[in-house]
């Protein structure tokens, strides 16, 4: 009898366990399972709904990609991972440690640089070559019913910089250290450019360094470049001629969140999507 309550105990408790993490949902054959709806859910914060929905979309891009054929090279890896380690102040030794904290291994963080990177390749390639470059008066459209977003007044600065450019971070370096020579396999450019015609995290940059001094070499994930502040200066402007660039992002912006949801959309509307459990 004891026997016989033991292997009933037994079998109540694999059934549980199956059940707790049981298949729910499968996409094209990629399956979805209970316990990673709840593991989203807990994670980001997300209601059920929200969950399966970007379970279901996580399935449809990674198909995708498979499909796509993409290929990614060690020194893309490489020079993600230090455009990264730059861009936080640490080297690679120290971005080893911090992961190894955080009970994630060096192989597994590349493996998922090579997914983001095949990510943003697939979306230039698939998505973002696809969104038509925007008219005047798009923008001014988007800018009228957008008003609200864009300050009229904000103070402009105008930087007037040499660009050095190689595709050697020692070379650059030496031009650094020598600005009147020239350098071979270096290229340097004069320009004018506003605040708000480039990156916010490249115009902090360039504005904590001084006037006559240059900025550290910054890894484009192509090449090196390093910026020679000439001169800053501080304007206000109105209207929006002032803001035409940030408008632009952010048209950009709100045109690939639209982008990827129709392509996503599409997927979605192609697939075999079967629910077995919710």
């Amino acid at each position: 009898m004891k026997r016989f309550i033991i292997v009933v105990l037994f079998s109540i408790v694999n059934i549980n366990a199956q059940i707790i993490d049981a298949i729910a949902i499968d996409v094209n054959g990629e399956p979805i399972t209970t316990l990673e709806i709840k593991a989203v859910q807990a994670k980001l914060n997300m209601s059920k709904k929200a969950s399966v929905e970007a379970l279901i979309k996580d399935r449809l891009e990674k198909s995708a990609i498979e499909k796509a054929n993409i290929t990614v090279f060690p020194e893309e890896i490489d020079a993600k991972i230090e455009q990264i380690a730059q861009a936080r102040r640490l080297t690679r030794e120290q971005m080893r440690e911090m992961l190894a904290k955080r009970g994630l291994s060096w192989d597994s963080y590349k493996k998922q640089l090579e997914i983001e990177i095949k990510k943003e390749k697939f979306f230039t390639l698939n998505i973002a070559s696809k969104i038509q470059r925007p008219t005047d008066n798009d923008l001014r459209l988007y800018y009228e019913t957008h008003k609200d977003k864009f300050s009229s007044d904000t103070p402009t600065s105008q930087l007037s910089l040499i660009v050095y450019s190689s595709n050697s971070s020692r070379k650059l370096r030496e031009a650094i250290q020598n600005p009147m020579r020239v350098i071979d396999g270096v290229k340097q450019e004069s320009i004018l450019v506003s605040s708000s015609d480039i990156n916010p995290k490249l115009f902090n940059i360039i504005n904590s360094t001084p006037e006559g001094s240059f900025t550290k070499p910054i890894n484009t994930g192509r090449g090196f470049v390093a910026y020679f502040v000439k001169s800053k200066s501080t304007q206000r402007v109105e209207g929006f001629e002032s803001v035409k660039n940030r408008v632009a992002m952010a048209w950009l912006a709100e045109e690939r969140v639209k982008a990827v949801k129709n392509f996503v959309d599409k997927l979605k509307n192609s697939a075999d999507i079967r629910i077995i459990r919710l």
